[in-house]
């Protein structure tokens, strides 16, 4: 978990406000709407994802203060290559703007508006309303597109139909996820495909993919039991569903 003292250079109002991390991996924490202030300065954006930006750093794509925090929506290396971010650019300050969206859009997935813990609340960022957003223009779609099929192609080293274990939940580890409950499967986990999972893995089917929820999924697939959702736990998933699903 990031400890604000590790960076004294960082203004105190930018402190906490950067995606956490316990162990090398994203913390997962529950799907919570936030509040419904504006950061200051963000009259001028477009999306729920640019009010966040614009607290997080002032919108700045390219920013990359020499600390550990890449992008407008302030990635760290790992949570960038966890979510499948490494697809666009070694690190998210390379990416453009909509990639950096797209990325962020997994993130809200598994963690929701917590990922971002005062920026969420000042721009009122929310799974609906994040989720809701596309960021891509009809030339970036077909460009996104192609580097997907792309990367997918490229990195599948695995046997026909397996995943490769790579710790990336990428749309086709979640079509695995979707074919092992019994879900239909279009590579996205939408509210349903994680209540279904939840109930695979005998937790309360809320939707939220939380700290209990990833624990007893990690107890399932003999991972470390931490009740965080990272690259790690993604790679025992994708030898669990290889070796019992698909």
């Amino acid at each position: 978990m990031l400890n604000t003292t590790d960076f004294p250079d960082q203004p105190a109002s930018r402190r906490g406000t950067r995606l956490r991390l316990a162990g090398g991996a994203l913390t997962v924490t529950a799907l919570a709407a936030g509040g419904v202030a504006v950061a200051t300065g963000a009259g001028a954006s477009d999306t729920d994802w640019d009010r966040v930006a614009m607290c997080e750093s002032s919108g700045d794509r390219d920013i990359n203060p020499h600390n550990p925090f890449y992008g407008r929506l302030q990635f760290t290396y790992d949570s960038w290559k966890g979510f499948g971010g490494q697809q666009y650019a070694t690190t998210a300050d390379q990416a453009t703007k909509a990639q950096q969206i797209d990325i962020a859009q997994e993130v809200l997935k598994v963690q929701g508006p917590g990922a971002w813990p005062v920026c969420s609340k000042e721009a009122g960022l929310t799974v609906s309303n994040g989720l809701g957003v596309d960021p891509y223009s009809g030339t970036e779609r077909a460009s996104r597109s192609e580097t997907r099929t792309s990367t997918s192609s490229s990195s599948s080293t695995a046997s026909a139909g397996e995943l490769v274990v790579d710790g990336i939940r990428g749309p086709k580890t979640n079509s695995g996820i979707e074919t092992w409950v019994n879900r239909p499967v279009d590579g996205s986990l939408d509210r349903g495909d994680r209540q279904a999972l939840q109930g695979e893995v005998g937790t309360a089917q809320d939707g939220i993919i939380g700290p209990v929820t990833t624990s007893a999924l990690q107890r399932r697939v003999g991972a470390t039991v931490d009740g965080i959702w990272g690259p790690r736990t993604t790679s025992e998933l994708q030898g669990y569903l290889n070796r019992n699903v698909l």
